[in-house]
């Protein structure tokens, strides 16, 4: 069963990488093709700010050799975004990859049946961390629920890393999407954010401190300042390296409803031409 999913989707999923101007990678996610021509993914990739270029792979059925490459700027993927998705809500985004190199990769389908039952097998293909080869995970739908923002999302049982986010949540006995994996949708991301939000607010009331008295040439600030970063730094690893026993994933009614209204656009505006 698991296999059959590998064979029939494994084509379909790539990595998105990204990278700083000075060439060191910053974060690694997953995404998947759909409708011909467009990649959806977790819509993290909007706050990646220090991120210069972004490079997409799709790889071979062994998982790891490159099948086809394009490497683009990020001001240039921000213009290939759909335009018309929630930003204050729905937690994917769709990139227009109409490229050359990716004309022969063949698209997910995408799920139309809105009754995914509990207890259901499904398999998440997807990236983890920042390593470079893609794998299959599997599981079940353990429950649904509409979150705070009244999105309805799937949790499953499979685990989930932070490279997952963007991933396609797969029904394996259609191999039909019906979900995507979400990293803003979990509790340690939420988690993760009011840390760091903690730290960055120490920072800034000690740096308003500094160089204001020593004690025996030492500056005490810049001692609580350096062990302040260092909890920021353990922080991020520390997150950065989870694994979740549980993940979420927004359905993918969602997309459905995007490219309905996307496609009527383009139909009236080309009507009117």
């Amino acid at each position: 069963m698991y296999k059959t999913v590998w064979n029939k989707c494994q084509s379909s999923v790539c990595q998105l990488s990204f990278y700083s101007s000075s060439g060191i990678k910053l974060l690694s996610m997953t995404g998947f093709k759909v409708n011909d021509q467009y990649v959806i993914t977790d819509d993290h990739i909007l706050k990646i700010y220090k991120a210069v270029k972004v490079k997409i792979v799709f790889v071979k059925p062994d998982g790891y050799t490159e099948n086809k490459s394009v490497e683009i700027s990020m001001e240039e993927l921000k213009r290939r975004i759909i335009k018309g998705i929630d930003k204050e809500t729905t937690t994917f985004t769709a990139i227009n990859i109409d490229f050359e190199e990716f004309k022969n990769i063949p698209s997910l389908k995408i799920s139309n049946d809105k009754n995914n039952d509990i207890g259901n097998s499904i398999a998440v293909l997807g990236y983890q961390l920042d390593h470079d080869n893609l794998s299959i995970k599997t599981g079940i739908i353990s429950s649904s629920f509409v979150n705070d923002d009244g999105l309805k999302c799937l949790q499953v049982e499979s685990n989930i890393n932070q490279g997952n986010s963007g991933s396609p949540l797969i029904n394996t006995e259609t191999g039909e999407v019906i979900g995507i994996i979400g990293q803003n949708l979990t509790s340690i991301t939420q988690s993760h954010r009011k840390m760091k939000h903690i730290i960055n607010n120490n920072l800034a009331i000690l740096k308003k401190s500094q160089g204001v008295f020593n004690i025996e040439e030492i500056d005490p600030i810049q001692v609580l300042i350096a062990n302040q970063n260092q909890i920021k730094y353990i922080t991020n690893e520390i997150y950065k390296n989870a694994t979740m026993s549980m993940g979420y994933a927004l359905n993918i009614s969602y997309v459905h409803d995007l490219f309905k209204e996307f496609i009527d656009a383009e139909i009236s505006q080309s009507s009117m031409k």
